[in-house]
């Protein structure tokens, strides 16, 4: 009986056949993963940055930033506005969830007496959370941003 050998043959069949699984295992795991875009409108969003930066100049123009609490035990997210805005505070917070769209949210800001606005967020699924505050004091835009791991 004759002793199978391993030669440059079989060698080049085995890289191809190696090359091949693993070239299908990435076409098959690309096609589990959602394409979509960030936003729908993104040619729009990208035309109105300039408007962002000039939210985010008046932000850095604020003496005190806009403070955001985490309390992690409660579940409860908090936010300060400086003390300087005496105006009517006005905007919206979106929750946007970098890895599943469907779960994006927004809510208006309604604040207190005391320049301040809680936020209990104990039904909000767990996970990472983009939270942009978008708000609006005596005609003058602002733009605050962070980042939350819900867990």
């Amino acid at each position: 009986m004759k002793a199978l050998t391993f030669n440059w043959g079989h060698g080049i069949f085995l890289f191809y056949v190696i090359f091949a699984s693993v070239l299908f295992y990435a076409v098959f795991r690309s096609t589990q993963y959602d394409h979509s875009l960030v936003v729908d409108n993104y040619y729009e969003y990208d035309l109105a940055y300039q408007e962002q930066f000039e939210r985010l100049e008046n932000t850095a123009q604020l003496s005190d930033p806009l403070l955001m609490n985490w309390i992690k035990d409660t579940k409860q997210f908090g936010l300060i506005f400086p003390a300087e805005i005496t105006s009517t505070i006005s905007g919206v917070i979106h929750f946007y969830r970098p890895d599943k769209k469907s779960l994006d949210w927004s809510i208006p800001l309604v604040v207190n007496e005391g320049n301040e606005m809680p936020i209990d967020l104990s039904k909000v699924p767990t996970g990472r959370w983009k939270v942009k505050i978008l708000w609006e004091a005596g005609g003058i835009p602002y733009f605050n941003e962070r980042t939350l791991d819900l867990r």
